[in-house]
C-alpha cells in the first residue's frame, strides 16, 4: 500500500468513524429522552466539515491519478462534476451542512436532535449509494447494505456517547434502553453482513481466496466478538446496576475499540475488487470433489462412513441420556468415528492455488491466434502439429505428452491449465513430466494459448459457453 492510499484510507476511516459517531449520539439522545454529548457532536461536527475536503482532495487525487498541488483543484473540479462518486460527496456535504444548521438553531432543545437525524441518516445511507452493492444493481443487496450502515452507525457510533453518559443521571435506565436497542442493532448488522459476503465474495472460494474475502472474515469475527459482548451487556451487567458500573464502562470502551476496528474493515472493503470479480487463490492442498462418487463402489463406501457416523451420534445421544452406559457409548462413538473419518478422503482432490481462476481474454479470435503463435512456438514439438501429442520430442519421454485434442481436456477449468502450462505437470512417479513456461509467457500469453487449446479440440460439451467461467464437470 503506498502512502497516498495509507492517507485515504485513514481519512475515509475518520469520515465514517465520526458520521458514525454523530448519527448514534443523536439515536442515543433520542433514545434517552435528553440531550447527550452535545459538546461532543459539535466537536465532531467541526472535524466532519474540516476533514471532509481533504478526504475529496485525495480521492480526486487518486481518481485522476494527480501528483501535483497545482493540478489538484482542477482534479477535484473533474471529480465534483463528472463523477458519481464527486456527486454524491456534494450531497454529504450538504447532508451535514444542514445537520450543523438544525443544532445551531435548535440549541438545547431536543427537537433539533431528532430533526438532525434526517440529513444525518441521509448522508450514511450515501456510503451504500458509493459501495459495491450499488454497483450490481441488486436491489435487495442495495437495501441490506443500507439497513447495515445505518445499524452499524446507531449502534458503534453510539458507544463512546453512551461512555460518557454512564456518568450522568439514572445510568440504569438508560443501560437498560440502550442494550435492547444495541443487542437489534448488531442482529441487524451480522445478519447483513453474511448477506453481503454471500453476494459479494463469490462464494467459499471468494471468501478464503481472496483479499476481500480475507477482510470480510476479520470483520465478520469482529461483529461475532461485539455481539458477545452487546448480550453481556443486556443479560449480565445491566441487571446488576449500579453495582456492576465500573465493569460496564470498561466492557463499553472495550467495544468502543472493537467497533473502531469494525469501521477500518469497512473502510479497507470499500478500496478493495469484490471477491466476486477478483482471481481467488485456492488456500488449501485439496479440494471438495464429488467426482469418485460417481463410482458405485467408492460411493456404498461412503454411505457406509456416512450410517456409521450417524451411529457415533445415537451413541453420544445414548451417552447424555443414560449415565450407566455413558463412558462406555462415548468411547465407541469415538472408535467408530476413528475408523470412518478416512473414508471421507474419497472426497478430497489434489488442487493447485489458481485452480478457480478464470480465463481474462474472453475468447476472441485475436486470442486464439494469439494462443496458436504461442502454441507453434513452445508446445507443438511435444504434442504435435494438431495437439494430438505425437509430436517428434515427445517420443520416448517417460511419461507420453498428453493428446490435446481428447476429451479429457474439457474435464480441467482455466485455472488448472493455467497452473500446469506456468509450473509444469507432475507426473504419476512424483517426478516433473512436462516443465513450466511461468518465466518464458505472460498471462496474457497463457490465457491465449488456452483459448486456443479450446478451439482445437473437438470435443466441446454441448453445455458449455466457451468465454464464460466454467468449472471440473
Amino acid at each position: 500500500m503506498s502512502l497516498q492510499e495509507f492517507l485515504l484510507l485513514a481519512s475515509r476511516t475518520a469520515i465514517l468513524f465520526l458520521e458514525s459517531s454523530i448519527f448514534g449520539t443523536l439515536a442515543l439522545s433520542a433514545l434517552a429522552g435528553r440531550v447527550v454529548g452535545r459538546r461532543m457532536v459539535r466537536t465532531m461536527l467541526a472535524c466532519l466539515l474540516i476533514l471532509f475536503p481533504l478526504w475529496l482532495a485525495a480521492q480526486s487525487a487518486q481518481m485522476s491519478d494527480t501528483h501535483s498541488f497545482a493540478a489538484l483543484p482542477s482534479a477535484v473540479m473533474l471529480v465534483l462534476q463528472a463523477s458519481w462518486v464527486g456527486h454524491l460527496a456534494l450531497v454529504r456535504i450538504a447532508a451535514w451542512t444542514l445537520v450543523w444548521l438544525i443544532l445551531r438553531v435548535g440549541g438545547r432543545g431536543g427537537w433539533s436532535r431528532h430533526w438532525a437525524m434526517l440529513p444525518a441518516g441521509l448522508a450514511l445511507a450515501l456510503h451504500a449509494g458509493a459501495g459495491h452493492a450499488a454497483a450490481t444493481g441488486d436491489t435487495l443487496l442495495f437495501l441490506a447494505v443500507l439497513a447495515h450502515v445505518l445499524a452499524a452507525a446507531s449502534w458503534i457510533g453510539g458507544l463512546s456517547a453512551l461512555w460518557l453518559a454512564l456518568d450522568g443521571p439514572n445510568p440504569s435506565l438508560l443501560v437498560a434502553r440502550y442494550a435492547w436497542f444495541g443487542l437489534i442493532c448488531v442482529i441487524v448488522v451480522v445478519a447483513t453482513a453474511v448477506a453481503q459476503a454471500l453476494e459479494l465474495t463469490g462464494g467459499i472460494v471468494g471468501l478464503v481466496g481472496t483479499a476481500y474475502g480475507h477482510v470480510i472474515l476479520v470483520k465478520i469475527a469482529l461483529l461475532a466478538c461485539l455481539l458477545v459482548l452487546a448480550c453481556r451487556h443486556r443479560f449480565s451487567l445491566a441487571p446488576r446496576l449500579p453495582r456492576s458500573l465500573p465493569v460496564l464502562r470498561r466492557s463499553v470502551l472495550l467495544e468502543s475499540v472493537i467497533g473502531l476496528a469494525v469501521l477500518v474493515a469497512a473502510s479497507l472493503l470499500s478500496t478493495l475488487p469484490p471477491g466476486a470479480h477478483d482471481q481467488p487463490t485456492w488456500p488449501f492442498a485439496y479440494r471438495l470433489s464429488f467426482e469418485l462418487l460417481d463410482d458405485l463402489e467408492l460411493r456404498a463406501e461412503m454411505l457406509n462412513a456416512l450410517r456409521a457416523l450417524g451411529g457415533a451420534a445415537l451413541l453420544l445421544l445414548l451417552a447424555v441420556l443414560s449415565r450407566r452406559v455413558r463412558w462406555f457409548a462415548v468411547a465407541t462413538a469415538l472408535a467408530i468415528t476413528w475408523f470412518a473419518i478416512p473414508h471421507f478422503d474419497l472426497l478430497l482432490a489434489p488442487t493447485e492455488p489458481t485452480y478457480y481462476w478464470q480465463s481474462t481474454t474472453g475468447y476472441t479470435p485475436q486470442s486464439i491466434a494469439s494462443g496458436k503463435a504461442a502454441y507453434i512456438e513452445h508446445c507443438a514439438a511435444c504434442h504435435g502439429p494438431n495437439g494430438a501429442g505425437d509430436g517428434a520430442l515427445g517420443v520416448g519421454l517417460p511419461v507420453p505428452p498428453a493428446d490435446l485434442t481428447a476429451p479429457h481436456l474439457w474435464n480441467h477449468p482455466d485455472g488448472e491449465l493455467y497452473w500446469w502450462i506456468t509450473h509444469g505437470v507432475i507426473g504419476p512417479d512424483g517426478k516433473l513430466a512436462m516443465a513450466g513456461f511461468g518465466t518464458t509467457l505472460d498471462d496474457d500469453t497463457v490465457w491465449a494459448l488456452i483459448d486456443f487449446l479450446h478451439a482445437n479440440n473437438p470435443n466441446k460439451p454441448d453445455d458449455l459457453t466457451l468465454g464464460a467461467p466454467h468449472h471440473h464437470h
